[in-house]
């Protein structure tokens, strides 16, 4: 698939920067790759189809650039280091595992759809005399800026501001520090919080800033109108994709490993959807993870176009959900 078609995907890329401006950055840092970057954290319910977008994309978007002849390095971080963060020391080590767990499960997705990713986990480098030296000199350049500072205090939900300031945002200046140097990093819409305050201070020292590209947000299925009707700004900024536990849902998200198909279709039935494309999709978003999974196990390069053909109404909303519900099983869940 082109870089370009790859990037203009209806339903599945928000913003992103254009395919000349990432063709300009490979030819900029050759001969080293570009490097493009997903990172998450995780909880305690499992591996939530939504991380699989973001490991499917960054596999894509690779592959369209190698194509044209760049060198790439795409990379999956578990930020396992900073999962621990949030919890208290009697759960570390469990937490741990739970990283190392994810880690296994990006790894079988690179064995099942031959993604190529590189995997890497927080704890392989954060102890690094090169990574706290660094951070430390981030952290030092924030601290002498008023506007740094206030821009690093929201990237802390307001209930845990006092409870970060404590920590030092030592969270926040990991997660700074990690992207600083990347050249493209895919993510959730909110992570531009992070990525804003990390090309600030590329622009501050006359260094190449990360290029953000944000992929459609995460919505729960099985789910009424009213739900996101009622809960304020889950439209604009959904749930969190690799938490399959966001919000207390887990009971309304896809599990790989976890999920018995039979109550999936069940949810994806008595989702509410909308053929207006403003409003929240879940099925959608389902069916075009389920594309990108079909597509690479079929060695298919074209692009994906359900999101188009529902919203032209090619495809009914009852077609739509049972396609989804039977590819889902198919390409997804029938494979781990």
């Amino acid at each position: 698939m082109s870089l370009e078609r790859l990037l203009s995907t209806n339903g599945l890329v928000q913003q992103t920067p254009s395919a000349s401006e990432i063709r300009d950055r490979a030819t900029i840092v050759a001969p080293e790759p570009i490097k493009l970057f997903y990172g998450e954290t995780y909880d305690d319910t499992g591996n939530p189809i939504d991380s699989m977008k973001y490991y499917l994309f960054v596999a894509n978007l690779a592959e369209a650039l190698a194509q044209e002849g760049s060198t790439v390095d795409p990379s999956i971080l578990i930020a396992d280091t900073a999962a621990c963060r949030n919890v208290g020391r009697n759960q570390e080590d469990y937490y741990m595992r739970l990283g190392e767990n994810r880690a296994k499960f990006v790894k079988q997705v690179n064995d099942t759809y031959k993604t190529g990713l590189r995997v890497v986990k927080m704890s392989d480098y954060i102890n690094s005399p090169e990574f706290t030296e660094e951070r430390d000199r981030v952290m030092k350049v924030c601290l002498e800026s008023v506007d740094l500072m206030e821009r690093v205090e929201k990237t802390v939900p307001q209930s845990k501001l006092e409870i970060e300031r404590d920590k030092g945002f030592l969270y926040s200046f990991d997660e700074i520090t990690t992207i600083k140097d990347l050249d493209v990093k895919v993510g959730p819409p909110r992570e531009d919080l992070y990525d804003d305050i990390a090309r600030r201070i590329a622009e501050a020292e006359d260094t190449r800033g990360l290029m953000s590209l944000f992929l459609t947000p995460t919505f729960p299925i099985g789910m009424k109108w009213s739900y996101f009707f009622s809960n304020e700004g889950i439209e604009d900024n959904g749930i969190t994709a690799y938490k399959a536990g966001s919000k207390r849902l887990q009971g309304n998200r896809i599990i790989v490993q976890k999920s018995n198909p039979g109550q999936i279709r069940d949810l994806i039935r008595e989702s509410f959807i909308s053929t207006n494309p403003s409003l929240p999709n879940p099925v959608l978003d389902i069916g075009i993870i389920s594309e990108m999974a079909r597509k690479r196990l079929d060695h298919d390069d074209s692009p994906i176009t359900l999101a188009d053909d529902f919203y032209s109404g090619n495809i009914s909303e009852t077609q739509l959900k049972e396609k989804v519900g039977v590819d889902v099983e198919k390409y997804i869940l029938s494979q781990f």
